[in-house]
């Protein structure tokens, strides 16, 4: 059996959200450029716009593809370079894998100063500042050290099962289990066509008309209760892709 092709990817904005109007305004944040350790060849590498040609080609060919808030970030950023395929790839997102287990988000610095000892060696609005002043090995330097932490911590996750965030005084342990979710692929093809499922969840069957789907939460317009609501996935006990208009049974 073939290794699998795996990757790290981190990417920095050229634009805040303040710039662009807020989070909503995602795709219009614009991507100075892109990090990603490779695996198979044991290599970091940045990418500019004009590279984003062997990106693609790299991210194609990517069997799992390792990062944190993937999903709720970059991905939607980088669609708006490459196309809606990016979201698609497949991904393991670190801040999801936490945030189910601990049940809120913590941030990549947090996971990183409690679990290895060690944060990030700059912030966002650094990243920002170096593209506007054209220092562009500053930038890929911050990039793919959030690259290495990301992967760093993805390491520790795996020979230990456990990260770590600080909690008061003391470190908490995160336990970190990586086994994707068996109804996840049927959530994401939900979410992506905005089609509707019928679930059993909390004891009860839902139609939902599924608008949006993270990884750790699905979000929809609940017929049963006739609102959006917010389902946790590892509460749901069965789901079924279903035509908007199905009867509930």
């Amino acid at each position: 059996m073939s290794t699998p092709k795996r990757l790290v990817v981190d990417l920095e904005t050229k634009r805040s959200f303040d710039e662009v109007g807020g989070a909503d305004n995602r795709a219009a944040l614009g991507v100075s450029v892109v990090g990603v350790y490779d695996y198979a060849e044991d290599r970091f590498q940045a990418f500019r716009e004009d590279g984003f040609g062997a990106l693609t080609e790299l991210l194609r060919g990517a069997d799992e593809v390792v990062g944190f808030n993937l999903i709720g970030f970059d991905w939607p950023v980088l669609a708006a370079e490459l196309g809606a395929w990016v979201t698609e790839l497949p991904t393991l997102d670190l801040m999801i894998e936490a945030q189910k287990a601990l049940g809120r988000r913590v941030s990549l610095d947090a996971l990183a100063q409690a679990t290895l000892g060690g944060g990030k060696s700059g912030s966002g609005l650094d990243a920002l500042a170096y593209y506007h002043a054209g220092d562009w090995e500053r930038l890929e330097r911050y990039c793919l050290d959030d690259v290495k932490l990301t992967r760093d911590l993805y390491e520790y996750a795996r020979k230990h099962g456990q990260l770590f965030y600080q909690k008061g005084p003391r470190r908490a342990p995160i336990p970190m289990s990586f086994a994707e979710h068996p109804l996840a692929p049927l959530f994401r093809e939900v979410a992506r066509e905005r089609a509707s499922v019928q679930m059993r969840y909390g004891g009860k069957v839902r139609q939902v008309d599924v608008t949006s789907f993270d990884g750790a939460y699905v979000r929809g317009f609940c017929r049963l209760r006739q609102k959006q609501l917010t389902f946790r996935l590892d509460k749901v006990e069965e789901a079924v892709k279903v035509a908007s208009s199905t009867p509930l049974f």
